[in-house]
């Protein structure tokens, strides 16, 4: 089955095809960079994709935009090896997007080559002219079949020609040919990618070991390279609640450490299906909190809310055992308890929104110990001196006892 490679390193998808299927003048690929890296620094539309075919004897990259127009050089090229040779051709659809690092990225799609020859040939409109760009500028349009002609005879005065497009009668009709090209493409499944992993800096690791420390019961998602991380026996908690594996990460200078995470873009969806396990979950990017997410307000416990028109208190969640336990209290004389999913009573907080906390009950704070006056204190401090009891005296003599 044809597959869609997205956000892929262009050229090296396709220098994996010219080892394997090309014998002899490898060196057009060279030709065929340049035209890649073009199109992706380009902002014309008719340079944005690109069809790529290599056979034993080369390889080529033409405009699908000039493809699918008759009687251009591209679609003369297309046609001519599917329906004149035999030759083993393997041909690949790409969208060059931008450049990073020196590395070319898009998407590449599989196609079979004479089946897209075969659309070329039947799909292909008429043309109306040529317009050839000079390289001081200057602009000729001419028809199709003299354009050549012309453009030589104007060279020596105007320099070599720097962009050649055909122009088709009918434009409307040719949008429709690319855009069905599209959509065909498009529901191509997307290619096993192998998982690869950028080492981690020690110096984000030491980050990464304060955020854990400041939240030592959270799964913490850490941000890197277009990803949130999570490390160590946070990814092995958090490998099947996402449905990832568990990888390996290089840390310069250390040990491996397990990791799995998701991309992103896509961190609300992967967030929630971790809270919803009924653990906090801490979000890290930039070193900033990017979100944070506390267990007891996925489904908080003591609220009350509406439950299929009930009004309901909730009593307990046991996250393990899927199940939420709930008093039905619009009679009081009668309150009935009954059990429900997790996800269904989520289901019912998301709906009551922020109101649902203002009816969880107050926590009573503890009364503030009575002040001692200063007499207080004094009076306690007497009674707790001993009692003295009164010495006798000895008498001093006769005069005395008189």
């Amino acid at each position: 089955m044809k597959k869609k490679h997205t956000n892929a390193d262009i050229i090296s998808e396709l220098q994996k095809l010219v080892d394997s299927h090309v014998d002899s003048f490898k060196e057009d690929f060279d030709i065929d960079k340049r035209i890649i890296r073009r199109a992706a620094e380009s902002k014309e539309p008719e340079d944005k994709v690109l069809m790529w075919f290599c056979r034993p004897c080369g390889t080529h990259c033409l405009r699908e935009n000039q493809v699918f127009i008759q009687g251009t050089r591209d679609h003369n090229t297309y046609r001519f090896y599917a329906e004149q040779t035999h030759d083993e051709c393997v041909a690949r659809v790409i969208v060059p997007k931008d450049v990073r690092k020196g590395k070319v990225y898009g998407d590449v799609f599989e196609v079979n080559y004479r089946e897209q020859a075969a659309n070329a040939a039947r799909k292909a409109v008429e043309p109306a002219f040529d317009r050839l760009i000079f390289a001081d500028g200057y602009e000729l349009e001419a028809p199709q079949r003299s354009s050549f002609r012309q453009a030589m005879a104007l060279v020596g005065e105007h320099g070599a020609v720097s962009s050649y497009l055909a122009i088709p009668k009918d434009p409307e009709a040719l949008a429709e040919v690319l855009a069905s090209q599209k959509k065909a493409r498009e529901k191509l499944p997307e290619a096993d990618r192998p998982e690869t992993l950028e080492p981690l800096p020690v110096a984000e690791l030491r980050k990464y070991e304060a955020v854990k420390r400041e939240h030592p019961d959270a799964l913490v998602c850490f941000a890197q390279n277009g990803y949130f991380e999570l490390y160590g026996r946070d990814a092995e908690k958090a490998a099947p609640l996402l449905g990832t594996k568990v990888l390996q990460k290089k840390v310069h200078g250390k040990p491996s450490v397990p990791v799995t995470g998701f991309r992103e873009t896509a961190w609300a969806a992967a967030s929630k299906k971790l809270w919803q396990s009924g653990t906090d979950v801490f979000l890290s990017k930039d070193g900033r909190t990017f979100k944070e997410l506390k267990k007891e307000d996925f489904i908080p416990v003591g609220a009350t809310l509406k439950v299929d028109g009930l009004k309901c208190r909730i009593d307990a969640v046991d996250y393990a055992a899927d199940a939420v336990r709930l008093t039905n209290i619009e009679d009081k004389n009668k309150p009935v308890r009954f059990t429900e999913s997790v996800q269904y009573v989520r289901s019912y907080v998301e709906d009551a929104g922020l109101e649902i906390f203002s009816t969880l009950p107050k926590k009573q704070q503890d009364k503030p110990a009575a002040r001692e006056s200063i007499r207080d204190k004094l009076k306690a401090a007497q009674k707790a001196q001993p009692t003295r009891t009164p010495t006798l005296q000895k008498s001093k003599g006769k005069e005395m006892e008189l």
